[in-house]
This record gives structure tokens, sequence and C-alpha cells, in this order.
């Protein structure tokens, strides 16, 4: 039996980790992501830069592809989370395609001024405050005393997200777009309905 896959990818702060749990919660599938896997790296590893922090970030990367490949291997199916560069994702496509397996590519775009907005309120927010590797660009873990507030200014998000391709990335197979400006807007069972055609869920029923 060939397994699928819901690849779930656009903007940081678009809501993609949201919208894969309820969808995890949905098809009963389990859900990889790669800011877990990085989290494991930060709390192992550290980084003493910001090079060392990107370093992690491919390796957190190189795993997520590699899992999800013996994942679908094995005949199962996933939802993977990620905010790709266009090369990692074409190596995982390389791999969907190889196994024959069934894909859908679910893009969350919207207005990126928004998003920059919701990842700094985000970050500033110590009651639901993220890991702080996500949070602290030149060290991981922090030295006595130190804050691990940082406000990544618009040009930064522009630098580290837009230019790289994230906010325009392209999959080869099918692709859904959200509009995840509004995320109270998302209309769930319209994606669920797009992702069942997309991957011939109705057909196996």
């Amino acid at each position: 039996m060939k397994g699928s896959i819901i690849i779930i990818a656009g903007m940081p702060a678009s809501g993609k980790s949201t919208a894969a749990r309820k969808l995890s919660a949905h098809y009963h599938w389990p859900v990889l992501e790669k800011d877990e896997i990085k989290e494991e790296l930060f709390d192992t590893l550290g980084f003493a830069s910001y090079s060392e922090k990107r370093k992690l970030d491919a390796a957190a990367t190189a795993v997520l592809v590699r899992c999800a490949s013996s994942i679908l291997r094995g005949g199962d199916s996933l939802i993977l989370v990620n905010n790709f560069r266009q090369e990692a994702l074409e190596r995982l496509m390389g791999i969907v395609k190889e196994l024959d397996s069934r894909a859908v590519f679910v893009f969350f775009q919207g207005d990126n001024d928004v998003f920059y907005k919701r990842y700094v309120e985000r970050d500033l927010d110590t009651a639901h405050l993220r890991h702080i590797g996500h949070i602290v660009q030149e060290h991981y873990p922090l030295r006595p005393g130190e804050s691990c507030l940082h406000t990544m200014t618009r040009e930064e998000f522009r630098e580290k997200f837009e230019k790289l391709g994230m906010a325009d990335i392209q999959a080869d197979c099918r692709k859904i777009a959200v509009d995840a400006t509004d995320p109270g807007s998302i209309d769930l069972e319209y994606l669920i309905n797009e992702i069942d055609k997309a991957l011939g869920i109705e057909e196996r029923m």
C-alpha cells in the first residue's frame, strides 16, 4: 500500500502548525515538524553564532526529509510541516516520485506584513513562550542574566524568510493555496475536501 503525504509550507507565523494539528486529528496521521527537531538539536548541541544556528536548521530539514522517506517507504501516511527552501522541497518531491506516493502541497500565503507582526508578537508573548532557541539569534544556551527576548526587525524578517523564496515556493504536485492572513477565516472543511480530492482519498473509500 502506498503512503500519502500532506506537505504544509509557507511563511513563519502563518498558522501552519495549528492547521497541521487539526488535519492530524481528522486523518489520524502523525505530524513531522522541523521546529520540533530543531528544538532537540538546540538542547543537545546549542549554537555559538547565527551561522551555527543556520547549520542546525539545515540539519533539521535533512532529518525531517529522511524521516518522511522512512514513513512513506513503510506504506504509511503523514503530515509534514516546514517553511521550505526550494532545494529541500525538491529533494522531498524526488523521494515522493521515486516511491510513487501521493502528495499534496498546502501553501499558507497572505500579507507578509501581518505575518511579521504576528511573528514578533509570538516571540514577545512570555505567557506562551516558544523554545528560546527559536527566538535568540547569536547563541544558545543563554548566559546567566541574559534576556531571551529579541524583536526581529521587518528587514530581518524580509532577509531571513521572504528573500529566501519561502513566500513563493513551488512543488511538483497539486498545490492548495490558503490565505492565512486571518487564521480565523480558514475554512477547514473546504481544505479537507480539497486534500481528499488531491490524494484520491474519496476514490479509495
